[in-house]
């Protein structure tokens, strides 16, 4: 997928508020919310929203009933419109009190039981529907929107993560520093893209050329990965999942999420070996660039420079920004750059970058403003069965985000568009349903299905919602999701006066 910066990305970019009259008026004439239309360019790629299975896919991923592959529309000849999330500034809609009864009767026909559920409205934070809201579950992939909201509010929307290179002129040592950007390419830095923003050659060639300023044409190379710590891969992840591309160890250097092969393949695996690989490219480019490396030499991963060093910084290319990070792990249900920011937030708390700490940074930065009393976290991406959220904790972190003032207030726009983008772009596809109109993001794990996210309603209100079933029969997992749909698709079309 062929990723660009605001203000065209995929699922929106937080745009200003409209009186919800008008966005009520648009939606009538044909089905926009927006109050503002950015342009997307559809791309190929393949999301792991977490764990099950899906026929049709290469049989190295069905050897264990674990994954979901969810893939996207193949790219598009022309770029194609997507609505932002609607939204207002008063609450002039009529209120939906129907919205019991509606759900209800849904619920009531659904094959599968057991749901836990919460609507509000947006605005005005009234609770309009709300079934076992408070018993925390599986959450599979929703874990993102906790980790997302706590990196737009800790880390920043407008921060940007820096790789750099420093040389040592009293040792001839130079050291590429990992800063934590997990999307970096091996070429030439693209600034119209998140997934390659920074490039390996491009560092490389501005090191070089910083070198020659002090004609210093060799040097002994070293790779600096201290900024995360600890281990790098979860006890509670399987190591198989390396090869179906579902997650990687976590290292702040990768190039292009530590995948491997051809971009062009229907299914690519991801590196054993991140960090390394991406050394390995940037020493290749700069012998090319015209520097000899004398010695070439893997830091251990907690190592950091001794003091007797003194290394400057040389070069450095930079992320895009952290909202559009965010952006991207949403639409892509990504689960390294879920992880990268989790430890990034615990920088930004002042702990140290981990995997043991990014989970417990993500509730301490979101309970400085809300209650996620219920909430348990051992992870950031949502793969572990032992994360437990309740829906009321995810309704209550949307609603924040619908009316703030800050980077959080971007969060609901970042979200796959139903039957348009990232894991929603085959669901909500009946002209009656919510296409374009529900934002939202999709979990998924073999006995999970949730979803949580914003719709507008046909009068104009503006909700969020998060609806979860877990430890659901396998065999029955697709009818929950129709459920799940079938209740957004009666928000999005409900008058419900």
């Amino acid at each position: 997928m062929n990723d660009t910066d605001a203000p065209q990305n995929p699922s929106g970019s937080g745009s200003p508020r409209r009186d919800r009259r008008e966005a009520t008026s648009r939606r009538k004439k044909g089905g926009a919310i927006t109050a503002g239309i950015i342009v997307l360019v559809l791309g190929t790629y393949a999301a792991v929203d977490a764990y099950d299975l899906v026929p049709g896919l290469p049989s190295v991923l069905t050897t264990e009933p674990q994954v979901e592959v969810q893939t996207v529309p193949a790219p598009q000849a022309h770029a194609q419109q997507v609505p932002a999330p609607a939204s207002a500034v008063d609450d002039s809609a009529p209120v939906p009190t129907q919205i019991p009864k509606t759900i209800d009767a849904v619920l009531k026909d659904s094959k599968v039981k057991g749901f836990g559920l919460e609507v509000r409205d947006g605005i005005s934070d009234d609770v309009l529907y709300a079934k076992d809201e408070t018993k925390p579950r599986t959450p599979a992939s929703v874990t993102k929107v906790l980790t997302a909201a706590a990196s737009l509010s800790a880390i920043g929307g407008e921060t940007r993560l820096a790789t750099t290179t420093d040389f040592d002129a009293d040792t001839n040592t130079l050291t590429l520093t990992g800063g934590g950007d997990v999307l970096l390419s091996a070429g030439n830095s693209d600034a119209g893209s998140v997934n390659g923003h920074g490039g390996l050659r491009t560092l490389a060639e501005d090191t070089a050329a910083a070198l020659e300023e002090q004609n210093v044409t060799e040097v002994a190379l070293n790779l600096d990965t201290s900024r995360y710590v600890g281990e790098d891969f979860d006890s509670g992840w399987s190591r198989s999942d390396i090869a179906k591309g579902v997650i990687t160890p976590i290292q702040p250097i990768m190039v292009d999420t530590a995948y491997v092969g051809s971009k062009n393949a229907e299914w690519r695996g991801r590196s054993e070996h991140p960090a390394k690989d991406a050394f390995s490219i940037f020493e290749k480019e700069l012998k090319k660039a015209g520097v000899s490396v004398t010695e070439a030499t893997d830091r251990s991963e907690s190592e950091a420079p001794s003091e007797s060093e003194n290394p400057k910084e040389l070069a450095r290319v930079e992320s895009a920004t952290v909202s559009e990070i965010v952006e991207y792990a949403l639409v892509h249900s990504d689960n390294v750059v879920a992880e990268m920011l989790g430890n990034e937030v615990a920088i930004a708390q002042g702990q140290d970058g981990s995997l043991e700490n990014g989970p417990k940074a993500v509730l301490e930065a979101l309970g400085e403003s809300v209650d996620l009393g219920r909430t348990h976290l051992v992870d950031t991406s949502g793969l572990s069965y032992d994360n437990r959220i309740a829906p009321h904790d995810l309704t209550t972190v949307l609603q924040a985000s619908v009316v703030a003032d800050d980077s959080l207030a971007g969060l609901v726009g970042y979200f796959p568009v139903g039957g348009l983008t990232g894991t929603l772009h085959d669901r909500f596809l009946d002209e009656r349903n919510a296409s374009g109109v529900v934002h939202a993001k999709t979990g998924t794990l073999s006995t999970v299905t949730s979803l949580a996210g914003g719709v507008l309603d046909a009068e104009g209100r503006y909700l969020v919602f998060s609806i979860q079933i877990d430890d659901v029969d396998k065999d029955k997992i697709l009818a929950a999701r129709k459920t799940v749909d079938d209740i957004v698709t009666a928000l999005a079309n409900c008058g419900c006066r």
